[in-house]
């Protein structure tokens, strides 16, 4: 299953800059990890520290300021997540085998993973708010400044 960790994170952080592009946000950079990257693709990049953790920048890299836009940015992540586990189930089930069922059960077990663990309201190890956490400000701390 830990093969799949880094799909989903890559898919994770690729579903926030489509929801950002479909509000009107360039994508900047997609990044796995933290630091000077070792990697770089064009906008993507894969650094050695804190390389369990994915970053999305937009550019111009503001906030969107309406409560429905940055709702929707934050929810990108794990909806990419939800569809590609719905998908990947969906592809197991037209098309069994035993190379699909080897590999489809634990992308859609790390999709679902990816889903649930993004929207408890923590703070992570890099001291970035998660998902949830973001969306819990947003909308029960209203007067609060959403990081």
């Amino acid at each position: 299953m830990f093969c799949f960790y880094f799909p989903s994170l890559i898919l994770h952080e690729y579903g926030h800059a489509i929801v950002g592009r479909l509000i009107g946000l360039r994508l900047k950079s997609v990044s796995i990890g933290k630091g000077e990257p070792f990697l770089r693709i064009g906008h993507f990049s894969v650094a050695r520290k804190q390389f369990w953790e994915g970053f999305y920048q937009s550019h111009p890299s503001e906030i969107p300021r309406r409560r429905g836009q940055r709702a929707a940015m934050l929810l990108g992540g794990v909806g990419a997540n939800f569809i590609g586990g719905v998908f990947v189930f969906i592809l197991s089930q037209l098309f069994p085998s035993p190379i699909m069922h080897l590999l489809a059960l634990p992308f859609i077990q790390m999709s679902v993973i990816f889903v649930l663990l993004n929207l408890i309201p923590i703070r992570l190890t890099s001291g970035v708010s998660s998902d949830g956490l973001q969306l819990k400000q947003l909308f029960f701390n209203k007067n609060q400044r959403i990081s």
